[in-house]
């Protein structure tokens, strides 16, 4: 009788799943790391290096300063925009609110000449030929004659103080470059999940701000010093993101202080919302290829930053969550825990589809994320393949009006100023001062 023959696995049918595994937990262990790691360890680094003392804000302290405000066809709203500036409170002598009217095909030059003549400190520059936002802000620049310069858009209302605020870590001779913060104000999973991820960015900064570190400024609100001011090269897009890079690179420092606030409407479509992003997400592939030399390591926690906080977050979890899905699901089919994380991966991508679907606010941080990083693989595509303009194209917004509560949103083709009361004000103000576990330290 012949004898019953055992088969075995061998090696190499397990290898594969092996493998899968592997990959898979690595590409997580990287999007681990990039997202929750590095937020941790630069927060408990800043934490042990301590605080600089505040600044009083007293107008001994403060510099000379302008207000740069780029504006394409901004008619509707120039004016108010103008009002808000000169309602900081800055001292008057101190201050100067220049509109770099960038090829307009409206009214905004008129509404700006109405503006100085009825005694506003303000000055009207006009480009005849739109050059894009980086133009206005070079011919801003060089017609400033601030110590310091503060580029806000047109589209967004600064919560009071935010100029006092701003200026502030300029004490510091070292430091070129201070970023504010964004206040998204919106309904729905992309308001709200844009509001969670620019209080997530705000708190991440301000820890950085502790080492002069802070890889990238919000384009609603920074501030630059006149004098260590580079101008922006043409072909670039994504200022806020240049500006800093090229100040590090020099070797200066770029600070965050999350009390100058820029508040501003969430754009009202989805679509609209993921074409920002995607534009984002191409500027910060161009200027982290350009820019590339921050990664050495002797530049310590600067090279820290920029691989972790840009180059990982936008040029490698991307596609790396896209392995990881793949490399999961095969490893799923011989390994029960290997299982149970495909599952929660499916789940994840899953919720984030139903909330884009949906807009339901409490889906919104999954659709975040898939919009983050869906978008800065399409930006990556778009920046390599040279699809990207340096003219954007203004989204739709929604309008807010004063005094009372938020209006419903309208559709708009053109940006809006959220006026808001002050209570608002104040909520919004108070809500950011609640992100940061360390104030900007800067040493």
């Amino acid at each position: 009788m012949a004898m019953p023959v055992r088969t075995t696995s061998s090696a190499g049918d397990r290898s594969p799943g092996r493998v899968s595994t592997a990959v898979a937990l690595g590409c997580l262990a990287v999007t681990a790391y990039t997202h929750v790691g590095y937020p941790v360890l630069v927060r408990l680094a800043a934490r042990y290096r301590g605080q600089a003392a505040a600044d009083d804000g007293t107008d001994a302290v403060l510099p000379t300063l302008t207000v740069v405000v780029p504006a394409h066809d901004e008619e509707e709203f120039i004016g108010r925009k103008i009002e808000d500036t000169l309602a900081q409170g800055y001292p008057a002598h101190l201050l100067e609110v220049l509109v770099v009217d960038d090829g307009s095909q409206d009214g905004t030059a008129d509404v700006v000449r109405a503006a100085v003549a009825a005694g506003a400190p303000v000055r009207l520059v006009q480009q005849a030929v739109r050059g894009g936002k980086s133009s206005a802000l070079n011919r801003g620049v060089r017609e400033a004659g601030g110590e310091v310069v503060v580029f806000t858009d047109a589209n967004g209302s600064l919560v009071p103080g935010s100029l006092r605020a701003i200026v502030a870590p300029f004490l510091d001779p070292r430091v070129a470059v201070v970023s504010g913060a964004k206040k998204p104000v919106g309904a729905g999973a992309h308001g709200e999940g844009e509001s969670t991820y620019q209080r997530l960015e705000s708190g991440l900064k301000t820890a950085e701000s502790a080492f002069g570190a802070v890889v990238g400024a919000d384009g609603g609100i920074f501030a630059v010093r006149r004098s260590t001011y580079k101008p922006i090269p043409p072909g670039v897009y994504a200022d806020d993101y240049w500006i800093p890079l090229a100040a590090l690179e020099q070797g200066h420092r770029v600070a965050h202080v999350s009390r100058a606030c820029a508040v501003e409407a969430v754009s009202l479509t989805k679509r609209d919302d993921f074409e920002r992003r995607t534009r984002i997400s191409a500027g910060i592939w161009q200027g982290t290829v350009a820019k590339a030399r921050l990664a050495d390591p002797r530049r310590g926690w600067v090279a820290l930053a920029f691989v972790s906080h840009r180059v990982l977050r936008t040029a490698v979890v991307p596609p790396l969550l896209v392995v990881a899905f793949g490399a999961s699901a095969r490893a799923a089919r011989r390994s029960v825990p290997m299982r149970v994380l495909w599952g929660a991966q499916v789940l994840g991508w899953s919720a984030a589809g139903v909330g884009a679907v949906t807009n339901s606010r409490s889906l919104a941080l999954p659709y975040q994320f898939a919009l983050v990083n869906v978008a800065a693989v399409r930006g990556g595509l778009r920046q390599l393949l040279g699809r990207q303009s340096g003219l954007w194209k203004q989204t739709s917004r929604g309008a807010w009006s004063a005094p009372g509560a938020v209006d419903q949103p309208q559709a708009s083709t053109e940006h809006v100023v959220i006026d808001l009361t002050a209570a608002e004000q104040a909520s919004a103000r108070t809500g950011l001062a609640q992100e940061e576990t360390v104030d900007a330290p800067v040493r």
